[in-house]
């Protein structure tokens, strides 16, 4: 099998935490949260993700705390991706996150059937560098929505 085949598909989001070095647990979007992560035969993905309880908003207009609530609860990006081994890297063109723009997010993969974790290198999030842990299962058309 080539390297990262098993990759391929559509994976749905179950959980994203960050862990500390001291093993504190934060969840960044929250407990409930929801999302994609799309891997295709071309070598490009994709992955957005958000907090569950955010819906549609009232009115064609959204004030300043709306835009800002909106920016912290969602998640998007996508390019290139390589596989080497258990690491896969994505090579960010396109992101909700600007500072990820143009970088490489390095993470590294383990697939048990039907479920994919991904850890992350230690992130800077303050003083923390936490390391996140996503946890996909993979869907196929008719099973996304629950």
């Amino acid at each position: 099998m080539k390297d990262g085949e098993e990759l391929i598909g559509s994976w749905k989001l179950e959980t994203f935490e960050l862990r500390t070095g001291e093993g504190a647990v934060h969840h960044p979007y929250g407990e409930a949260l929801t999302g994609y992560l799309f891997y295709n035969e071309d070598g490009f993905m994709s992955a957005a993700f958000m907090a569950a309880d955010r819906g549609p908003r009232s009115g064609p207009e959204l004030s300043e705390a709306a835009r800002v609530s909106s920016y912290d609860r969602f998640m998007a990006y996508s390019g290139p991706f390589e596989v080497r081994g258990d690491r896969i890297t994505h090579d960010v063109e396109v992101s909700s996150l600007e500072a990820w723009i143009g970088t490489v997010q390095e993470r590294w993969f383990k697939i048990d059937g039907d479920r994919l974790e991904l850890l992350t290198a230690p992130l800077s999030v303050g003083a923390d560098t936490p390391v996140g842990r996503l946890t996909w299962t993979r869907v196929t058309k008719g099973q996304a929505r629950s």
